[in-house]
Order: structure tokens, then C-alpha cells, then sequence
């Protein structure tokens, strides 16, 4: 049987081997290639289509921009001579000069407004028909950007500005404002602007948009000129955070060749991959970009690589089923004694090997079944012997608490009801069920040490002297004595000695600070304390539930450890000691022993 299974299972796996591989690698092989080839194809189109579109629309704003400065370049050659010879308080009733103003916004439709001021800032503005969708007067980022234009033609220099947004009831329109000074040898007399709009930009912007491409423009501040995406047709906002035009500010304004990336851009809540291009234009204070998602440049290839993994998983699976089919009756006894033995080392002895056959296959199974049945009974009798000794250990524990307990009427079922709130506390803190056990039976024990005090100092019905307390406090290391001589309450211990201790080292009876206490003794701190307060002891009435957790938090960091307090004011929040504070308020409320 040795030399025949692994023939069997040799047989299994290379048959599946065999054919998964001569379906699957050519496959894969086949459709790498071509895959790899069609997306570098693409991608060579991709490229290309947005260094044309990019180089046209940068061509066609550089053309749209210097038509327009020269318009205005004429326009204001021929106004100044006029404007020169017209008083200064007729700038704004003057003919000659409404004329003229009339007559740039009239025939040039790229100028939607223009202004002539005197050195006072004061005179006439005319707005072109085709503007009436906006008003230039009443717009505020319009009006100071004519005044920052009028300091500027101030100072002797001309002004074009950044382009910027206005609104109407028609929607948004980017404009410039571009400006000169009124000079004669050296004398300021004003000032000469026109706000021109960039709409036709938009419009061309608009056109690479029916391929699917979004396309802007930035200045080299980072900032939106224009852009056919309605979500950023605003002029100013800020992409400075776009990795392609990141690339673009890098060459600080000298960029003067094309340049095509990949990168990764911030799409609502998603990071995206995507394919751009920058064209410079005007001098490379301009930046036109071309891009797109990755994907959607690439759909075809993504479609087609779905397609092969369809064809893929086809194949894969009739290369299994008929791998499976072919080598099942070979290997299926095996298998299910496998999965049995597997079953019964994972401790399920219930698992049998269901193998119907007269060879010695199925006699190796039945005598394995023999074998599990006699296991899982076995089994069953140590577990039963176990439960029994770990309840009868349990019951001895509790046993011995409780005997402690009645030494004390006052404190009868204290080690119960402290064992109960570290449950409590354990449930709430989310500790390992390991951990659990540990800190119940501590917690159950802690005041074992007290079978070796004095009865006339355990009992006392008044406060203790200094010399009584001091001898109290020795039942802490009583029980630890007491305990330790159990190797299997070894890891109990700390809960036993320490459960008096206190995070500031104030404790008893070793003084123990910090970190040096362990969680166990943390939480039986508590809990004793706890019960404590809300029982009745001979210098002290018993307080409600909610008193105890004040007093408990006022110590809260310095005494016990702040989490497991917090823990016990939520587990109260929750309900989880209401069967405990029932049973305070029954006994408040039964009648006093006239014992």
C-alpha cells in the first residue's frame, strides 16, 4: 500500500497539471502578447491624439490672444490722442470719447467693456450689447481689478491681468483686463483699459470634449484659465495639486516643448490613473492639458482582457472537470481518508471514513473507523472526568471563600459578589475567555489570607486602630502564602496579593506602582471596592450603585486604574449590574435584624 498511494496521488496531480497547462499557458502566453501589444498601439494613438489636440488648442489661444491684444493695442493707440486733449472733468460727457469707446465694443467682439479714466480715476465705460449678461459696473472682482489696473497705469506701466470669472444670469465667462497709461512727456492724464472675454477659449476647450478628453488651460500660478469641465469652468481656481501640472510649473514659465505623463489625480473620493498632456502657449505662461482616465483610453484592451479571462476560465474549468472525472476514481478512497484522519486531529471524533470497496482499501477503511470509535469514547470519558474535576475544583474554590466570607456576617458573599463585578469588568474590557477564568478564580480567592486573622479584629463592629489595620493588611500576603503552595493558582497570584495595591504606590502590601500592577490585580481592585461601598459594614452604611462610581472615579488615575473604572460606569450605563443593584435595594429595604 506504501509504494501504490503516492503512485495515486503522483497521478492526481500531474494529470491536472497536464492539463491546466496545455490549455492554460498558451492561452495566457497568446493574450499577455497580444494584450501588451494592442495597449502599446493605443497608447501611441493616445499620445498622439492629445499632442494634436493640445498643440491645436495651444495654436488657436495664442492666435485668439494676439488678435485680440493688437485690437486692443489699436484701440488704444487711437484713443489716446483724443483722450489727451479732453478736459479732465468732461472724461465722462465727452462725445469724442463715447465714439470711440462705442466703436472698439462694436467691432471688436472680443472686448465686452472699455473704460477711459482721467488721473482722477473718473470718466466713461461703455459695455458692449453682446455682454448684457453681466454687469462690469456692479461686478466686485471686476471693479478691483480695473483699480488695481488704474495703480498700475499710475505708476507708468501697462496691466493685463489674471484671468478671472464674472457672473450673470447666463452663467460664468472668464475675461482679462488689459491696460495702459495715458502719457504725455512724462505726464500721467489716466488711464485706457478694455475687459476682453476668453469665452472663445471655452468654446474650443469644448471640443475635445465630445472624444471623451477633458482639456484646460492654467496660467503658471497653478490656476484655472479656462476649462470645459463644468465642474472647474471657473477662472482662479487652484490645481496646483495635479501632477501634470506640477510637471508644467516646474519649468517655472520656460516650458516650450510637449510633454505626455501618466500620473494619478484625485476623482471624488477615488485616486485615478490617468493619461495627460501639456502644450505651453503665449510664451509658456500658459499651459493648454489634454487628458483622460486610463481606462477609457484603454477600454479596448480592457475589454479584450476580459474577454480572455472568460475564454481562460473556460478552459480552466473543462480542464478540471475533466482532470476531476478522470482521476476521481482513482483517488477518492484516499481522499476521504484524508479528510477523516484530518477531521479526527482537528478533534472531531465523530468523522468516519464512508469508503464502500472490497479492497483492501475498504478494509484499511473499516478498520479505521474501529480506531476513531474507540478514540471519540475514550475521549468522552476524559472529558467527562475532566468537567467533573474542574467543578469539583471550582466548588472547593468557592467553598473555601465562602467559609472565609461567613468568619464576618458583614461580609458574607463578598468573594462571590467581587468575583461577579470582575466578570463583569472582564466582559466589558473584551479579555480572552483564558483570561477570564484566571481573574474569576483570583478575584474568588482574594480574601482567602483572612481565615488567619483574629476574629476579634475581623469582627470588630467599630473602626480598626493602626495596630489592627496593620494586622488586616497581612491577610493580603496570609493568602498569597496561602495559594502559592497550589502550583496549578500560580498564575492567580497577583490578584490574591495585590488587589489592595494602588496605581500611586500607596497600597499595601508591597507598595507596587504602575505598571508594576497587572490588569488582574487592576480589576479586583475595583471590584472589591466596589462592593465594598454598596455593602453595609459596621462603621459605614452601604451607598447606592451610582455613588460608588463617583467615588470610584474621584480615585480614578491616582488609586485604581482610570480604564477599569470607566469600564464599570458602562457596564452600569448598559444594565450589566442590574440583578446585582436589585438585589442592594431589597436588602436596604428588608427590616434590621433584631439579632
Amino acid at each position: 500500500m506504501k509504494s501504490i498511494r503516492p503512485w495515486r496521488l503522483k497521478i492526481l496531480y500531474v494529470l491536472l497539471l497536464i492539463l491546466v497547462s496545455l490549455s492554460i499557458f498558451p492561452l495566457w502566453i497568446f493574450g499577455t502578447r497580444m494584450l501588451a501589444m494592442n495597449r502599446d498601439r493605443l497608447e501611441t494613438q493616445e499620445r498622439e491624439l492629445q499632442y494634436t489636440i493640445s498643440k491645436s488648442l495651444a495654436q488657436q489661444i495664442s492666435l485668439y490672444y494676439q488678435n485680440t491684444r493688437e485690437q486692443v493695442r489699436q484701440f488704444f493707440e487711437t484713443i489716446a490722442p483724443l483722450a489727451v486733449k479732453v478736459p479732465e472733468n468732461k472724461y465722462a460727457t465727452d462725445p469724442t470719447l463715447d465714439n470711440a469707446l462705442e466703436s472698439l465694443v462694436t467691432s471688436r467682439p472680443s472686448v465686452v467693456y472699455a473704460t477711459v479714466l482721467n488721473n482722477q480715476a473718473r470718466g466713461r465705460g461703455v459695455q458692449a450689447n453682446s455682454a448684457a449678461q453681466f454687469n462690469v459696473a456692479s461686478d466686485v472682482f471686476l471693479r478691483n481689478t480695473l483699480d488695481a489696473a488704474f495703480l498700475a497705469a499710475h505708476q507708468g506701466q501697462e496691466y493685463e491681468s489674471n484671468p478671472l470669472t464674472v457672473g450673470g444670469p447666463n452663467g460664468n465667462q472668464p475675461v482679462m483686463v488689459m491696460a495702459e497709461p495715458l502719457e504725455v512727456k512724462g505726464r500721467f492724464f489716466g488711464m485706457v483699459a478694455a475687459v476682453v472675454t476668453l469665452e472663445p477659449i471655452v468654446k474650443q476647450l469644448n471640443e475635445p470634449r465630445q472624444a471623451g478628453l477633458e482639456a484646460y488651460v492654467v496660467d503658471n500660478r497653478g490656476k484655472i484659465v479656462a476649462s470645459n469641465n463644468p465642474d472647474n469652468n471657473v477662472a482662479g481656481i487652484d490645481v496646483n495639486n495635479i501632477a501634470i501640472v506640477q510637471r508644467f510649473l516646474s519649468l517655472r514659465g520656460h516650458a516650450h516643448l510637449a510633454e505626455t505623463t501618466e500620473f494619478k489625480m484625485v476623482k471624488g473620493r477615488q485616486l485615478v490613473r490617468m493619461l495627460g498632456t501639456y502644450y505651453p502657449t503665449l510664451g509658456g505662461r500658459w499651459g493648454v492639458i489634454v487628458q483622460r482616465r486610463e481606462k477609457d483610453a484603454f477600454i479596448s484592451v480592457v475589454e479584450m482582457q476580459r474577454s480572455a479571462v472568460r475564454v481562460g476560465l473556460g478552459v480552466i474549468a473543462l480542464s478540471l472537470l475533466i482532470g476531476f472525472i478522470a482521476a476521481k476514481s482513482i483517488t477518492e478512497p484516499i481522499e476521504k481518508l484524508t479528510e477523516t484522519a484530518r477531521a479526527i486531529a482537528q478533534r472531531d471524533f465523530t468523522r468516519r471514513a464512508d469508503v464502500r470497496s472490497h479492497t483492501e482499501m475498504g478494509e484499511l477503511a473499516e478498520g479505521f473507523n474501529q480506531m476513531a470509535g474507540t478514540i471519540q469514547q475514550y475521549i468522552g470519558d476524559l472529558k467527562d472526568a475532566s468537567d467533573q474535576n474542574r467543578q469539583l475544583f471550582i466548588d472547593s474554590i468557592e467553598m473555601i471563600a465562602a467559609a472565609v466570607d461567613a468568619k464576618d456576617p458583614y461580609t458574607k458573599g463578598h468573594s462571590g459578589r467581587v468575583a461577579q463585578y470582575s466578570m463583569i469588568l472582564v466582559k466589558e474590557l473584551g479579555l480572552p475567555e483564558e483570561e477570564a477564568e484566571k481573574i474569576r478564580i483570583s478575584a474568588t480567592l482574594h480574601d482567602v489570607g483572612k481565615i488567619g486573622i483574629e476574629d476579634r479584629i475581623l469582627k470588630k463592629p467599630g473602626v480598626l486602630t493602626n495596630d489592627e489595620f496593620e494586622v488586616m493588611k497581612r491577610h493580603t500576603i496570609m493568602g498569597f502564602e496561602i495559594v502559592r503552595q497550589v502550583k496549578q493558582l500560580e498564575e492567580m497570584l497577583p490578584g490574591i496579593r495585590w488587589h489592595h495595591e494602588a496605581l500611586n504606590g500607596q497600597g499595601y502590601p508591597d507598595g507596587v506602582t504602575g505598571d508594576e500592577m497587572p490588569l488582574m490585580a487592576r480589576i479586583i481592585a475595583v471590584a472589591d471596592t466596589f462592593d465594598a461601598i454598596t455593602t453595609d459594614r459596621p462603621y459605614q452604611a452601604g451607598r447606592d450603585f451610582p455613588t460608588a462610581l463617583e467615588i470610584l472615579r474621584k480615585y480614578a488615575g491616582s488609586k485604581y486604574d482610570p480604564v477599569v473604572v470607566d469600564a464599570m460606569a458602562a457596564a452600569y450605563s448598559k444594565g450589566a449590574m442590574r440583578a446585582q443593584e436589585a438585589r442592594r435595594a431589597a436588602l436596604a429595604a428588608a427590616p434590621p435584624s433584631k439579632a
